[in-house]
């Protein structure tokens, strides 16, 4: 029984939404060799870029977390993958709620348009990840404390920050596992190919690079931004890190 649910529970994962937005091989790998570098530096007005390359000693720590590494061995335990994967499902639905609640409120044209597709986005891969593992909801789903507090950060920039900001703070679970995907070395015959499969082809600059660069000009904005964004980029890492401890 407990393998069946590892075959299922490893076909996707809810921070995999971006997945749907697939490029070219020859495009994927031009960013991913961009994402790689920890020297690079990015042109001065590329906020989207800076975000990034300034956070890459979180990215890198996240690789080295027991959970990825066991993943990389084929010897990550089923039961903590699926508990992992419910709290991801857990995070997709509330996360689509507060998109959902964003695309109303927003007035600037752009910053709407972005919500709404976000959301729209957001709200298939939820109604698919709920029909594919059977649920009704997620109010029966215990939440640990690591995505606890991911949410509760979501919500506090949701309600006390420009939308602007809520739109950064989306980034590093989009950016991040795209990353954590190519650098993980996940061959055909492990059991989590199709975790690497289904997250290291997102492109999620093609829904935030122009709008973040067009409304972050200001140095205090900017500030702000990577503040907002190295807090997130923390979060991830203390998602994976309570997945497995040892």
């Amino acid at each position: 029984m407990v393998l069946c649910l590892l075959t299922v529970f490893s076909t996707t994962s809810a921070h995999s939404e971006d997945i749907h937005d697939v490029g070219n091989k020859q495009e994927r790998c031009h960013e991913i060799s961009k994402w790689c570098s920890s020297s690079a530096k990015p042109d001065p007005g590329d906020v989207y870029e800076a975000l990034w390359v300034e956070n890459l000693d979180l990215a890198e720590q996240t690789l080295k977390l027991p959970f990825l590494q066991h993943m990389q061995l084929g010897d990550l335990q089923a039961d903590s993958y699926t508990i992992f994967m419910i709290q991801d499902i857990y995070y997709l639905a509330k996360v689509t709620d507060m998109l959902e609640k964003m695309s109303e409120k927003v007035l600037n044209p752009d910053l709407k348009t972005f919500m709404k597709r976000r959301y729209e986005s957001y709200n298939r891969f939820k109604i698919q990840m709920l029909q594919d593992f059977h649920l009704n909801g997620v109010t029966e789903i215990k939440v640990i404390k690591a995505m606890e507090d991911y949410l509760d950060e979501y919500q506090r920039v949701m309600e006390k920050e420009e939308p602007i900001m809520f739109a950064v703070s989306l980034l590093p679970c989009s950016r991040l596992w795209v990353w954590l995907a190519n650098q993980l070395n996940i061959g055909y015959g492990n059991a989590y190919w199709t975790w690497k499969k289904n997250n290291m082809d997102g492109h999620p600059e093609k829904h935030f690079k122009d709008l973040l660069n067009k409304y972050l000009k200001k140095e205090n904005d900017v500030k702000r931004a990577k503040e907002i964004f190295r807090t997130q980029m923390q979060n991830e890492l203390n998602f994976f890190k309570a997945s497995v401890q040892h």
